[in-house]
């Protein structure tokens, strides 16, 4: 199944990743300045995600599949922001 992976950050740059146990190819599917690209996901397989971000303290962002929000929030003083999960 094909699905829409999109980032909405006003400013910064970020990486966006999500793979699968069995096949991770190693390449980013979202790297500044791209904010969208669809990804090919198995149904029944689980995924996971994991980002890489960096702005200005107090820039917001938010990291979608579709329409279920993976991650959202707001880069703190340190000017950056990672995290992972599961699809």
């Amino acid at each position: 199944m094909i699905k829409t992976l999109t980032i909405t950050m006003p400013e910064g740059k970020w990486l966006v990743d999500i793979f699968s146990q069995a096949n991770d190819s190693g390449v980013y599917d979202l790297i500044h300045p791209n904010d969208v690209t669809e990804v090919s996901l198995n149904e029944g397989e689980m995924y996971g995600f994991r980002y890489s971000l960096q702005g200005k303290p107090g820039t917001t962002f938010k990291i979608t599949l579709d329409d279920d929000v993976l991650a959202e929030g707001e880069i703190d003083k340190s000017e950056a922001a990672s995290g992972s999960g599961v699809v």
